[in-house]
C-alpha cells in the first residue's frame, strides 16, 4: 500500500520508519484543491449525481494524508515506538530495548506451510518480514512489515541490518534475498 521509509533525526537521536511526509502532503493537496472545485461546482451549477465521485476521491486522499503507521526507533528512550491510527486518533505502544531479544527478517510462501523449501509461484508469492522478537517465555513476536518479497526488491533486506545497527539490537535473517540472474546480462 505505502512505501516506508528509513529516516534519522539526529536532533532528537531517533529513526523514523514509515511512510514518508512527502506522499501525505502531496494527497493532502490534491484533496484540498478537489475539495475547493467540488465546492465552487455546487455553488455554480448545483448537485448531481456525477459529484460524487470527486468526493470519494476527496475522502481517499484525506485518509491516505491522515494515516499514520510509524516505527520510532528511539536511542534517547532505548526504545522501538509503534504509532498507528488516523490524525490524532493513534495508538502508541513501546517496546523498551531490554525487553527485545532480537530484529528478525524472515521470509515465507504465501499459502504453503514450511515454505523454506518452496519456491514462489503466480498463486503463491514470497514475502519478507520484519520483525521484533521479545524475551520471555512466549517470544511474541511484533511485525514491523510484511511485504511481498518482489516489491520489496532487496529495500527490507537493505534496510533491516540499518535498523538493528541504529538501536544496537541482534539482528537475525533466516536466509538471504533470492536474486534471478539473467545469464544473457552476466557480461
Amino acid at each position: 500500500m505505502f512505501t516506508y521509509n528509513l529516516k534519522e533525526i539526529e536532533k532528537k537521536d531517533i529513526a523514523v520508519y514509515g511512510p514518508s511526509r512527502a506522499l501525505r502532503i502531496v494527497c493532502g493537496f490534491f484533496a484540498f484543491f478537489i475539495l475547493v472545485g467540488f465546492f465552487i461546482i455546487i455553488a455554480e451549477e448545483g448537485w448531481s449525481n456525477s459529484d460524487i465521485l470527486p468526493l470519494i476521491i476527496t475522502f481517499l486522499l484525506l485518509l491516505v494524508a491522515l494515516y499514520r503507521d510509524n516505527w520510532i526507533i528511539s536511542n534517547r528512550d532505548k526504545a522501538f515506538i509503534s504509532i498507528w491510527g488516523f490524525g490524532p486518533f493513534v495508538k502508541k505502544n513501546i517496546y523498551p530495548y531490554e525487553q527485545i531479544k532480537r530484529l528478525e527478517l524472515t521470509h515465507f510462501v504465501k499459502g504453503i506451510h514450511g515454505s523454506m523449501e518452496q519456491k514462489a509461484t503466480l498463486t503463491h508469492k514470497a514475502y519478507c518480514v520484519l520483525s521484533i522478537k521479545m524475551k520471555g517465555e512466549e517470544e511474541e513476536k511484533h511485525d514491523i512489515e510484511i511485504i511481498p518479497e518482489k516489491s520489496s526488491a532487496g529495500k527490507l533486506e537493505r534496510l533491516a541490518p540499518l535498523i538493528a545497527a541504529y538501536s544496537g539490537l541482534e539482528y537475525y535473517v533466516d536466509r538471504p534475498r533470492e536474486v534471478k540472474i539473467d545469464p544473457k546480462r552476466v557480461f
